[in-house]
């Protein structure tokens, strides 16, 4: 018998383990998982050490191995430029995602909230692109929106120039306890070698914050 299915969709590599990794690999245990990459994070920095490599190349790898830390299925990149997706793309990665939805035929569709968490505009993007598709399919009948707490953006604010305040735990509608997944969240994150800079500070306050993940839902 086939199990259920559910397809996450992002903006770069990294977004899936900076995000709800702990709910991919839990929902993995019951589901067949899927990724979906709109760009290959070529405008990222390389704190790899890895110089012989284009950057497209070593961050696809490293989403790929994310990935099967998790236990995804498959991972698929649509090749868009890292930092340009704007409206004008709209429609054309809506297609590219159900150009590949409409064969996976997922129950359920995952994303950053419409805000993209922490102000990105590609995760903006991204997250009104996933909602467009979800009310134009018939086969999926439950959204998942990623979103973080008060406390965990203002801890953000030093770094972004815009971040948009966080949920209270009373507005989310799921709260996902990580911590039986904790271990391979972490070890996903640490796969993104390129992003060092941005993992080591982000371990630091993932550690110190309770091991949950949260999300807005919307369902047909």
């Amino acid at each position: 018998m086939n199990k259920p299915s559910l397809v996450a969709i992002f903006a770069h590599p990294d977004d899936e383990a900076f995000g709800p990794a702990g709910t991919l690999a839990k929902y993995a245990e019951t589901h067949d998982v899927y990724i979906i990459c709109a760009t290959r994070g070529d405008a990222g920095d390389n704190n790899s050490g890895d110089n012989g490599k284009p950057l497209p190349e070593i961050r696809e790898q490293e989403l790929r191995r994310s990935a099967d830390i998790l236990g995804a299925e498959d991972v698929f990149f649509l090749d868009y430029k890292d930092g340009t997706l704007s409206n004008n793309q709209y429609h054309a990665i809506a297609q590219d995602i159900r150009d590949i939805t409409d064969n996976i035929k997922p129950e359920i569709l995952l994303t950053y909230e419409n805000r993209g968490v922490s102000g990105h505009l590609d995760h903006v993007a991204m997250s009104l692109i996933t909602h467009y598709v979800f009310h134009k399919v018939d086969y999926t009948r439950k959204l998942l929106s990623y979103t973080v707490l008060k406390d965990q953006t203002d801890q953000l604010r030093d770094y972004f120039i815009y971040v948009p305040h966080g949920y209270s735990r009373d507005d989310v509608d799921m709260i996902i306890n990580t911590e039986d997944v904790w271990d391979k969240k972490k070890a996903a994150l640490y796969e993104h070698k390129s992003q060092m800079k941005d993992v080591s500070r982000m371990i630091g306050t993932l550690e110190e914050s309770p091991k949950e993940e949260y999300f807005l839902i919307e369902e047909k």
